[in-house]
């Protein structure tokens, strides 16, 4: 029983003793722990903000800010390890490689890292959304739909699936189809709605725009108005214009057929034949 008693307190000694030595050394590294965390993290906001505000793409901006959390928590591990007793010449030395090697492996790498096709604040349809790139995460985009939905796709969903990103180039060009039938003027029609489109402030002069012929159907002309706008009006710039040529029309007093319509009049025709 003495034995016993011997070696349990023999067991507490060693323990108290150790606690003694190591304990205000956990005290500080818990400490230096959770600065770390909270340094890490508005730091972080700070620096995508600024790298974001100069200019730097947002994907970009959050690899960046993840390479400064790997170091700042690299940086964290030396000191806390050198809390401990370790060398730190050697800790340094050890962090010093495991760094170079990284931005080694990763200049190595760029060329073959896929890269999206877009940045924050294109316009774009993908995964059977369209909206305006809201935020770039390093594992997903998230879209803001027109109809005020949000949308998180993955990234590696993005990099395997057509993308189609309507700001990519500074114009688009859009149509509008309107169909008149064989009996009206088509010189008439073609240099009103031409006339439409030059008075048309979002219209640009060039590509010049154009009215054309595009189709003959049965009983109808299929005609096209096309022109290029402003990146900003590729969603709203055929709106207007479809109410000024539609107004137009009815002043002077020019028929447009419906394609609807003409279907169902022919299948009555072949259906009493």
């Amino acid at each position: 029983m003495d034995t016993l008693s011997s070696g349990v307190s023999a067991y507490v000694e060693q323990v108290s003793k150790i606690g003694g030595e190591f304990g205000p050394m956990v005290v500080k590294a818990m400490i230096l722990l959770v600065i770390l965390l909270f340094l890490v993290k508005y730091l972080g906001r700070f620096v995508a903000m600024l790298l974001i505000k100069i200019g730097v793409p947002e994907r970009k901006a959050a690899y960046s800010v993840t390479g400064l959390h790997i170091l700042v928590l690299l940086i964290g591990a030396l000191v806390v390890l050198k809390m401990a007793g370790f060398p730190g010449a050697l800790l340094f030395r050890v962090i010093m490689i495991i760094v170079m090697v990284g931005l080694a492996s990763y200049i190595i790498a760029k060329p073959y890292i896929p890269q999206l096709p877009f940045k924050k604040g294109n316009i774009i349809q993908v995964a059977g959304a369209m909206g305006i790139v809201d935020l770039i995460t390093i594992m997903h985009t998230r879209v803001r739909t027109f109809d005020g939905k949000v949308i998180y796709i993955p990234n590696h969903k993005v990099l395997n699936d057509q993308v189609v990103n309507s700001s990519a180039r500074p114009n688009r060009r859009l149509d509008i189809d309107f169909f008149i039938p064989y009996d009206q003027d088509v010189g008439k029609v073609k240099g009103l709605v031409g006339e439409i489109l030059k008075e048309d402030e979002k219209v640009l002069e060039k590509p010049a725009p154009r009215v054309v012929i595009d189709k003959f159907s049965p009983n109808f002309m299929e005609m096209k108005a096309r022109f290029w706008v402003e990146r900003k009006y590729a969603l709203t710039g055929r709106w207007g214009l479809n109410e000024k040529i539609k107004s137009k029309f009815d002043e002077e007093d020019i028929q447009m057929a419906s394609p609807r319509l003409e279907i169902i009049q022919d299948r009555l025709k072949k259906s009493n034949a």
